[in-house]
């Protein structure tokens, strides 16, 4: 987590608008949830792995941040390609044990096969914009329309608890550590049920200190966001825009 927020911080394309960035990101998750065609779909993975690359995102990174989600996916989808029954039924591959019936059926294949790319679309689209958009940046700007800005103020508040939280685990941890407490197995199971118990409460004391400091700051009830502004250049939003009208185009030739 600390280094996918260096990293949004810290890539090429960081004096790029959040504007812009945002249009591309969010406009080509919403042709992918509009328009699950597996054209559109491979293109969209394949042009956010392009800008992340362009943003000097490291690919050993990027290959670790694509475990979890294929993970997950590969292991979702497994009881949508393999169907089962106590009767023969018709399947591109099929195994009897005992009294059950196992088999692999086109349907099957074909749904995850669908919901596989759209999923890793979808995750491409949040993965660029996590890799090269702070989100400080993306709630500052969201902010600016009344609806969604008590929504920015609750991310950003949530995102930043995030830190704190991990920031107490491992103060825990080291001095758990720095005693020993993890020198063998009964120790340590010790140790890690004195971490769980304990972590909770450090991290509330934690946010109540960051409360403070916010009213020592004139809080109000209402985050001021502030950050760097980012001039929109008018070639790269046309080229955005037609970048997603050309995805759209793909669908209906299609």
């Amino acid at each position: 987590m600390l280094y996918l927020d260096y990293l949004a911080y810290n890539n090429a394309l960081r004096h790029v608008s959040v504007v812009e960035k945002l249009l591309l990101g969010g406009g080509a998750l919403l042709i992918v949830l509009v328009l699950p065609q597996s054209i559109v779909l491979l293109t969209v993975i394949f042009l956010m792995q392009i800008v992340m690359l362009y943003a000097k995102i490291p690919m050993r990174y990027l290959l670790t941040l694509w475990l979890a989600p294929i993970t997950f996916l590969l292991t979702a989808l497994l009881p949508l390609i393999v169907s089962g029954s106590m009767q023969p039924f018709p399947a591109l591959t099929l195994w009897k044990i005992g009294h059950l019936y196992l088999g692999v059926t086109l349907d099957g294949v074909l749904t995850a096969q669908e919901l596989l790319l759209r999923s890793m679309a979808a995750v491409s689209c949040l993965f660029m914009l996590a890799t090269t958009t702070p989100v400080a940046h993306i709630a500052a700007y969201l902010s600016r329309f009344p609806p969604l800005r008590l929504l920015m103020e609750i991310s950003l508040l949530t995102y930043r608890f995030i830190f704190v939280f991990w920031a107490c685990v491992g103060q825990i941890y080291l001095a758990q550590q720095s005693r020993l407490g993890y020198a063998d197995k009964k120790h340590s199971l010790k140790s890690l049920g004195l971490l769980a118990a304990n972590v909770g409460r450090k991290s509330f004391m934690t946010a109540a200190d960051l409360y403070t400091a916010l009213l020592a700051r004139n809080y109000s009830d209402q985050l001021v966001f502030q950050y760097s502004r980012q001039p929109v250049r008018p070639v790269r939003l046309v080229l955005i825009v037609g970048v997603l009208v050309g995805l759209c185009a793909t669908t209906l030739i299609h």
